[in-house]
């Protein structure tokens, strides 16, 4: 897991003036310093001395490529001013007497905290400038032992949750960085992932939540019960992100998969299903087979795909797909919530009808007669980065017709509450009466919840039960 920490940056005289120029220019800055231990993708709290001895700034950092020898890049974003006057023997007098020194050495000097020192300089830091609580509250000690008393089913939960989420943010291309500021509130019980980063939301850019309000769609989300959404924006490409937990909708149970992801653009659903891999020894992660779980859940895949190979294609250049199978697997090690990560689990995705064929394949036979996938006999597989890859360029995915099918389904689906039957009637299909619901491309979108926003836009429902 990302492991958090501090760094202490201090400032010199000639480097003060260069720092406020930035601030007013980009409200970024970046400053070389000596080589430290700490990964590149883990939370990092800077605070940002001056030259007369006084916090001036918190901000968050990030541990860059090398500046030269010997020496980091440290990135400053989301810079923040301290309205309390704290100086550092304020810091050196409140922290408990066994880490003093190495409190104090860092403060005068700079540098990299130590785990403990880290801990109890963010309480400090936490209880005399309370202005810094949304900045630093998610790493004291009374959140986490709030994290700490979740229960384990409320922990895999919100694991399933942020993954979706990332996995979201990564095909879209959206910087996955606000999702290490999630953060357990007081005598709350989280009942979705997204509520946890309702704050840096509103911190990031109070535009976007006044906003949220016209996005199409969700204004009927809101109504849904046990359904909370996100939009995330892009700034320099202007990409726009909806991210939506529906929970306990029969959605899953339906379409067999876990994750429902809308690219607006080309107008592509694409639908993944998460299987957790067990820890193997020999092989480092193993899915056994059969299992029963996912043979249903193939069942509904292939009833879902024997209705939409009724659409075809109308031909145009947004419909060119390499394939337009939407159906995915993810083969992973079982998720681990982790608050101060913004990484995706990694993981192998398979295309549903090279699954079929891969397992028949001689080679998933282990040495006992067990059937097992495993890294050394998938031969060959999409990960991460290659699947959001034809992901976000729609080369792979449902055809404009199949997905205005698909659209209109999920929205009646989502409203109701209940299963409704996915059937496509054909062009040379007789009419005739039955119970079947029908969902006809034809039919209109009015207060859909997939409406059209702007070219860029890429929008997504994530759905878990």
């Amino acid at each position: 897991m990302a492991k958090p920490g501090a760094y202490v940056l201090k400032l010199a005289r000639d480097r003060e003036a260069v720092f406020r120029d930035a601030l007013e220019d980009w409200e970024l800055f970046a400053e070389a310093v000596p080589s430290f231990p700490h990964g590149r993708n883990a939370p990092l709290v800077c605070f940002i001395m001056n030259s007369k001895g006084r916090i001036s700034h918190i901000a968050n950092g990030r541990r860059g490529v090398n500046a030269g020898t010997y020496q980091s890049r440290l990135n400053l974003s989301d810079i923040e001013p301290l309205q309390t006057r704290l100086t550092v023997q304020d810091i050196i007098d409140g922290v408990p007497a066994r880490n003093r020194k190495v409190v104090e050495d860092r403060f005068k000097r700079g540098g990299l905290l130590t785990p403990k020192a880290f801990e109890e300089v963010v309480d400090l830091v936490a209880r005399l400038a309370p202005e810094t609580a949304r900045s630093i509250d998610r790493f004291t000690k009374s959140t986490r032992q709030r994290l700490a008393s979740l229960g384990r089913s409320a922990r895999e939960a919100l694991g399933a949750q942020k993954e979706s989420v990332a996995t979201a943010m990564l095909l879209a291309g959206i910087d996955r960085s606000p999702l290490r500021e999630w953060v357990l509130h007081d005598d709350e019980t989280p009942t979705s992932f997204l509520d946890g980063l309702s704050q840096s939301r509103q911190r990031e850019d109070e535009m976007i939540i006044r906003d949220m309000s016209e996005v199409p769609g969700y204004g009927f989300i809101r109504r849904v019960p046990n359904a909370s959404a996100a939009l995330f924006l892009e700034r320099e490409t202007g990409t726009r992100l909806t991210v939506i937990l529906a929970n306990r909708l029969p959605l899953e149970e339906q379409t067999g998969t876990d994750l429902i992801y809308y690219n607006e653009t080309f107008k592509s659903f694409i639908l993944v299903q998460y299987k957790a891999m067990e820890s193997d020894q020999k092989e480092g992660a193993i899915f056994r087979l059969p299992e029963k779980n996912l043979s249903e859940e193939i069942k509904r895949m292939e009833v879902f795909l024997s209705e939409l190979g009724k659409l075809k294609e109308a031909g145009t250049v947004d419909d060119f797909r390499l394939s337009n199978e939407p159906f995915f697997l993810k083969f992973c090690p079982r998720i681990q919530f982790d608050p101060d990560s913004s990484g995706v689990t990694k993981g192998m995705y398979v295309p549903l009808s090279y699954w079929k064929r891969l397992n028949d394949h001689d080679g998933l036979v282990g040495p006992r007669g067990g059937r097992r996938l495993a890294y050394s006999n998938v031969r060959r597989y999409f990960d991460n980065s290659s699947f959001a890859s034809i992901v976000k360029g729609a080369w792979v995915g449902t055809v404009v017709n199949q997905s205005a099918v698909i659209e209109r389904w999920m929205k009646e689906v989502m409203e109701t509450g209940r299963a409704i039957a996915f059937a496509v009637k054909s062009d040379d299909e007789p009419d005739h009466d039955d119970t079947t619901v029908s969902v006809q491309p034809d039919l209109g979108l009015d207060q859909a919840l997939f409406e059209d926003m702007e070219d860029d836009d890429v929008q997504v429902i994530v759905v878990k039960n």
